[in-house]
């Protein structure tokens, strides 16, 4: 293939990838209006997890940025199939793999790319299950997000997680994170900083 097309092949994955960020996940429909879940912010926060994660099970650096990595593409064959919500799975078929053989043709780095996600899909390693428990994790945090905004459907999902979901996780880590959920809210990472512990200035409250 000659160069001009394959640096078009780039660009085309390239613009699929945009796409994921207007696309909102369809479980919308069962949580309401929910504006800053798109694919593409999901797949971003299961990077992170994803890292952070295969760290805590003792994997090293460079593991865990390939988990980041995974994190970050494990859904990108949503730009061709869609998203399919836990209802819809239960009567429709998504043909993910021709997605991702489809997605990739072509690409200089192809194989590389597909290495990857059939790496993770298998679920045979221990970075693919922290990669997939991360995922459940981005989820679970989501819904405890929108249960303290009030969301009394996502207050269901997050506690029906902690009896249907995190009790099959992978890895210890991610049970150990969603245990911290509980006690805690999602705003606690800066009053803790800022106001519980003292913080280096108050100023700003009580000036």
């Amino acid at each position: 293939m000659p160069k001009q097309n394959k640096n078009k092949k780039v660009l085309y994955l390239i613009e699929q990838a945009s796409t994921l960020m207007l696309m909102q996940r369809q479980h919308i429909r069962n949580l309401g209006n929910i504006s800053f879940d798109t694919i593409a912010s999901h797949s971003f926060h299961v990077g992170i997890i994803a890292y952070c994660i295969t760290r805590m099970e003792g994997l090293n650096h460079e593991e865990g940025l390939r988990a980041l990595a995974v994190g970050l593409i494990h859904d990108l064959a949503e730009a061709r199939t869609g998203d399919n919500d836990f209802v819809s799975k239960n009567y429709t078929t998504m043909d993910e793999q021709r997605a991702v053989e489809d997605q990739f043709a072509g690409l200089p780095f192809e194989k590389d790319l597909k290495n990857e996600l059939d790496e993770y899909e298998e679920r045979k390693t221990k970075l693919s299950h922290c990669i997939k428990d991360a995922d459940a994790v981005a989820q679970i945090c989501m819904e405890w997000t929108l249960a303290w905004q009030g969301n009394k459907l996502a207050d269901k999902w997050f506690k029906g997680d902690m009896v249907h979901r995190v009790p099959y996780f992978r890895t210890k880590s991610a049970k150990e994170l969603v245990k911290l959920m509980k006690n805690s809210d999602p705003q606690e990472w800066w009053w803790s900083q800022f106001v519980q512990n003292g913080g280096p200035d108050l100023k700003h409250l009580n000036g």
